[in-house]
């Protein structure tokens, strides 16, 4: 059996197998045996495969509607064994990730309905869970079930004691576990059904003989889980009654949020939306009543109501807690059993998921600690992925290198080649030109932003072209030479990131910071950014920046707050602080209050007490916003943001802020003004001890944060907002739009395109070439190879 662990080489995270580093690509065809084109995929250089698999308790064999729902459909080992068969065959020195399925069969979910999610009423909502089986469940199996988790590993047990016997399990190098929705670990239900659209509030006329609105979970596994993690938390009760507001509250009964209490999450956004769009109807059609601010009792606008309501978002983070502890356990079994092979799963994706109802976001942290899983994985976000478009990443993928852990990305790279239509022209790609061209795109990321990934082939022949596969040599032979480079990562801009805040804001917000914005801007700054959790502000291993941008931080203790200033007091680095840092503060007198944001930000702000437009313009006079435009309109996405997937009329909300804030503040100086009042709504102050930078709307555009990068002292290597990947041995550049590029580097060096094999000149510090909308070109700074 190999010995396949991860392990800091040249600088970084890397897949050591035997003492040997295996950089990226690696490559999942689920859909094809065709033993000619993985012969193709092998001699382009990949040699790590996965392939899928079930315990035979999951998948015992017989009929399956997955086969088609005619003849016998293989057990899940013998299925598996039967790939590795056909994979090895065409390539000898392969190695396999087996994609593990651990869930449950139907008849198990099915005779356990106390196992199962339980809504206030005792009910149980049917489900399609497809790691289950295509057949509709009674109801969906709680993922913190310790009932599965136990059976479950007598099934693993029995498991690998087959998978030992068969002739190839000396090239198995770990495990990749799967569960929940599509392998990926969520919950494919709501906690609130039938109360409207919205998942959250009463309000809609039911149908005739439709149940009455339900909300969960109150089932025993996740009573369980709630329990134990408020112990985690709060350690005494008079701390948790404390906190809570709440002087009968215990442990052993927590509260569940009803489903008034869980308005912020949908229903805010959607009162809003409605006063907004028919603003100009109230009076003149019958029974309308609009409510431009949504306030209710359990909210602040987009905000759960801090006083008083704390259990609501403690009750979210104890539900995604509750997944990533299951996680653990499976890898704890894992690891007990195959110390030497590695272990990972779908979690952490923050886009492209619900960061409610899911339970794949928040408990990403106890993974990374728990010191028995290696790496995460989740494909990118499915927005403007097409030509001179983005694919956004889910994670904060640097806390894992920070842990010698790696993030894997589920390249699922579409190609002309895709099938049915809709995905290849949703993609728009028409040509193998596109093809190419975003394949470079995707591939110049995961190198240069020191991730690893897999081409998910889903169609079974998306590669099978002898351009692509020519391509896929090529980025091989880029991936060996940048591994036996420093890979060391000496990036100057820093985004960081607040699990905890994202239980106490809307969905909406949560998909606007971080997941809409990730794809409309923060790829174009013209500099790399490096993705962090909060928490890592302490870790002394954690690199030091020029910039740090606070994208979430609603959620911050005095003690938080002060780590944030010794870090970056080290340094003396510039903070950008987005809309409302420390706006909740469980240390302070007013746990919600404007006051809070002004310790963490060294301003004195005030607060609308309605919802207002966010647009503001930027005073280009000042130093720091040189960069920027004085007629652009900033505070909110001016770019087109779109999914590639689900086809809908539009991603992005309308811009409006509630609650909103501004600056008044007679020392700050002022660097922008809201365009409807004049007041501030982005200032400069020194008074923590460093350059605090507050910007009081959620996002800010791709060119104001480039120009307060340069005021920062980071380096820019472009300025024409196209897709940027670098570090110290690569630039790429993927193009917007036709015209010249001008790409400055750091330092003089002899710039080496790696698909055209040129060298585009000798000690120098900048190049200008003419590219095409979709273009990708990537340069070596390291020489040519």
């Amino acid at each position: 059996m190999p010995v396949a662990k991860v392990e800091r080489y040249h600088g970084e995270p890397a897949i050591m197998i035997d003492g040997r580093p295996y950089p990226p690509m690696q490559m999942t065809t689920v859909r094809t045996r065709d033993p000619e084109y993985l012969k193709k995929l092998g001699d382009s250089g990949i040699k790590i495969y996965y392939v899928v698999t079930s315990t035979r308790w999951n998948q015992p064999g017989g009929k399956n509607q997955f086969w088609g729902g005619e003849g016998e459909a293989p057990d899940g080992i013998s299925e598996a064994v039967s790939y590795m068969d056909a994979l090895l065959a065409a390539v000898p020195d392969a190695y396999v990730f087996l994609r593990l399925n651990v869930s449950p069969p139907t008849e198990w979910v099915n005779a356990h309905p106390e196992e199962q999610v339980t809504y206030n009423d005792g009910s149980h909502e049917p489900v399609i869970c497809t790691s289950v089986s295509g057949e509709v469940l009674g109801g969906m199996h709680s993922l913190c079930s310790q009932r599965w988790r136990e059976d479950a590993d007598k099934a693993l047990a029995e498991y690998f004691d087959e998978l030992e016997r068969t002739p190839h399990f000396d090239r198995i190098i770990g495990f990749f576990l799967c569960a929940g929705g599509t392998s990926e670990w969520y919950y494919p239900n709501s906690l609130v059904l039938g109360a409207d659209s919205s998942n959250g509030v009463p309000g809609a006329t039911p149908e005739p003989g439709a149940k009455k609105p339900r909300y969960g979970d109150f089932s025993e596994p996740f009573r369980k889980e709630y329990e134990k993690y408020l112990r985690d938390k709060y350690q005494d009760v008079e701390t948790l009654r404390r906190v809570w507001s709440r002087p009968d509250a215990t442990f052993e009964n927590p509260a569940i949020p009803t489903i008034e209490e869980r308005q912020f999450i949908y229903k805010a956004d959607e009162k809003i939306q409605q006063a907004l769009r028919d603003w100009e109807l109230e009076g003149r059609a019958i029974g309308m009543k609009l409510d431009m601010n949504a306030q209710q009792p359990a909210n602040v606008g987009v905000f759960l109501n801090g006083n008083g309501y704390q259990h609501v978002a403690d009750f979210y983070s104890a539900w995604h807690r509750g997944t990533a502890n299951t996680i653990v356990h499976f890898a704890n079994t894992l690891k007990g059993r195959y110390p030497n092979l590695l272990v990972g799963a779908f979690y952490g994706s923050y886009g492209c998921t619900s960061f409610f109802d899911g339970s794949t976001a928040s408990g990403t942290l106890a993974i990374l600690d728990s010191g028995v899983v290696d790496f995460l994985a989740a494909p990118g976000v499915y927005n403007n992925r097409e030509p001179g478009g983005v694919v956004a990443q889910r994670e904060m993928q640097d806390s894992f290198r920070l842990r010698n852990e790696i993030y894997i990305c589920e390249d699922d790279s579409r190609t002309h080649r895709c099938k049915p239509w809709m995905q290849r022209d949703a993609m728009a790609l028409y040509s193998i030109e596109d093809s190419i061209n975003t394949l470079k795109r995707d591939f110049a990321r995961d190198i240069c932003e020191e991730i690893n990934g897999w081409w998910f082939d889903m169609g079974g022949d998306w590669y099978d072209d002898p351009d692509i596969l020519a391509l896929f040599k090529r980025q091989q032979e880029t991936a060996r030479f940048a591994y036996s480079l420093d890979r060391t990562k000496k990036n100057e801009i820093a985004l960081i990131y607040d699990a905890e805040s994202a239980h106490v804001v809307s969905q909406q917000t949560c998909s606007l910071v971080l997941d809409f914005w990730r794809t409309s801007d923060l790829h174009r700054i013209g500099a790399p950014v490096d993705y962090y959790f909060h928490n890592d502000l302490t870790r002394p291993d954690m690199t030091d920046y020029k910039l740090y941008i606070m994208v979430n931080q609603y959620c911050l203790t005095d003690a938080e707050r002060e780590a944030v200033f010794a870090k970056v007091r080290r340094s003396n680095a510039t903070v950008l602080w987005l809309y409302a840092p420390g706006f909740f503060n469980s240390d302070a007198a007013t746990v919600m209050a404007p006051e809070n944001i002004g310790k963490a930000t060294g301003l004195k702000l005030g607060m609308y007490g309605r919802t207002i437009f966010p647009h503001f313009r930027a005073d280009i006079t000042h130093p720091a916003m040189r960069l920027a435009s004085a007629t652009q309109r900033y505070g909110y996405i001016d770019r087109d943001v779109h999914s590639n997937i689900w086809i809908s009329p539009t991603v992005l909300p309308p811009a409006y802020v509630n609650p909103a804030f501004f600056v008044d503040d007679p020392e700050a100086e002022v660097l922008g003004r809201y365009c409807a009042d004049g007041k501030p709504a982005m200032a400069l102050s020194y008074k923590n001890g460093f350059p605090s930078i507050y910007c009081a709307t959620q996002v800010l555009r791709s060119d104001a944060i480039a120009s307060i990068a340069a005021w920062s002292g980071c380096h820019l290597y472009t300025n024409a907002e196209d897709v940027l990947y670098a570090n110290e041995n690569f630039v790429a550049v993927h193009a917007k739009d036709d015209g010249k590029r001008t790409v400055r580097f750091k330092k003089p060096c002899s710039p080496y395109e790696v698909y055209e094999r040129k060298t585009y000149g000798n000690n120098i510090d900048h190049i200008e070439t003419h590219m095409k909308l979709g273009e990708t070109k990537m340069w070596s700074l390291a020489g040519a190879f």
